[in-house]
């Protein structure tokens, strides 16, 4: 099969413009939400095998026997950084700040951390979405965005983003653990970039996904293809994966930082690195996170429900769900779920697709803290709002 992999040249100086730009949103920010996150931690410390272990990983091909698609894009990968380099100037700290950070803490870099006697770690509850294939008003697709207002910044230009067009579409939300043991093969190959050259529809994504699945974490995902095919794929790991096929209603469903059968080895693994990191912080039973991740599940278990129906959820139902505030609905307000918590709750934006009638809706909370009542209503080619 050929493949036409992005330009890589074109693809370093898009990068490029942007970290020029704001080098403080792409390379500084994430450390610095990580050191807000974690004011416990020796930061400085932590992170002073960063740099070698970027070289390493980048060194660290994959087999090309095991994985005959990766080479190209290796070869993509290596040419998109050295071009970056070139045209920012970024030396390798930098370089390995910007590329390798999330996967260095997690693989080497929380487990060897150094305590200070500061504030506790805090924790931020994320997303959750459905597709619904046989809605009343056909496909339908709606997501929520939760985060802290802390790093909020309404976006001046809120177009939705187009999923009309594309053979395979999907969404993902956020599911990662502080600790998780690292795989033979840490080379970044861009796993989701790749997928689409190779597979068009929902069985494909699954098999590549899962062939692929020692290269991608720290999210749950599900695809829906023009066949209406839905499934289901939760990686809170880099070390497993579980596929969950159409929920009872036929579509599916996908909730933030959490594993929705604790009884599989991810769901059993993943509640023992939790636990690891609990008391690797010294924390008691009664602590925010622990607090946290049960709340993680509250939120699941609804939505579960919400779809464990004979026949589909209608819009109406779908969206009051996700746009009424909690605790009726799914739109955290600034929602506490331990007294001791650092963050407040807080859903950010909602955005909703209804691919038969060509049409996508956005709600998005303002600098504020006001959320609106009525949607951005946008026509499907997304150059005006219907």
């Amino acid at each position: 099969m050929t493949v036409t992999l992005p330009n890589p040249i074109e693809t370093a100086r898009a990068e490029a413009e942007r970290l020029i730009a704001n080098p403080g949103q792409f390379i500084d920010g994430p450390y610095e939400r990580f050191q807000l996150d974690a004011p416990h931690l020796d930061w400085p410390a932590l992170i002073g095998g960063l740099t070698d272990f970027h070289r390493e990983r980048m060194a660290k091909t994959p087999s090309f026997t095991t994985y005959p698609e990766a080479k190209p894009w290796v070869e993509y990968i290596l040419a998109v950084d050295k071009e970056l380099q070139a045209l920012t100037g970024l030396p390798d700290d930098r370089m390995a700040l910007y590329r390798s950070f999330n996967a260095y803490i997690t693989f080497r870099g929380y487990k060897n951390a150094k305590l200070l006697p500061t504030g506790p770690p805090v924790t931020a509850e994320k997303c959750r979405a459905i597709y619904l294939p046989e809605s009343d008003r056909g496909q339908f697709h709606i997501k929520n965005v939760d985060d802290p207002m802390t790093f909020w910044k309404p976006n001046p230009n809120p177009v939705p983003r187009s999923l009309r067009n594309a053979p395979l579409n999907g969404d993902g939300v956020g599911n990662g653990l502080h600790i998780d043991d690292e795989p033979d093969d840490i080379f970044p190959l861009p796993v989701k970039v790749m997928m689409p050259h190779y597979v068009d529809d929902v069985p494909g994504a699954v098999e590549f996904l899962t062939r692929y699945a020692k290269f991608w974490g720290g999210a749950n995902n599900f695809f829906y293809d023009r066949q209406k095919r839905c499934a289901a794929i939760e990686k809170a790991s880099y070390n497993f994966i579980d596929v969950y096929g159409p929920d009872q209603c036929g579509g599916a469903h996908i909730s933030g930082m959490v594993c929705r059968n604790p009884k599989t080895a991810q769901g059993k693994y993943v509640d023992q690195k939790r636990r690891q990191y609990v008391q690797l912080c010294q924390l008691p039973e009664d602590c925010p996170d622990n607090a946290y991740w049960s709340g993680a599940m509250a939120f699941e278990e609804r939505l579960a429900k919400f779809m464990d129906r004979p026949t589909s959820p209608t819009v109406e139902e779908a969206i009051t769900l996700f746009t009424s505030p909690t605790p009726r609905g799914f739109n955290k307000w600034g929602a506490k779920f331990h007294e001791k918590q650092g963050y407040l709750q807080y859903t950010l934006l909602i955005e909703a697709w209804l691919h038969d009638e060509g049409r996508s809706l956005r709600w998005q909370r303002d600098a504020f803290g006001v959320f609106p009542c009525i949607p951005e209503v946008w026509s499907a080619d997304l150059r005006v709002r219907a």
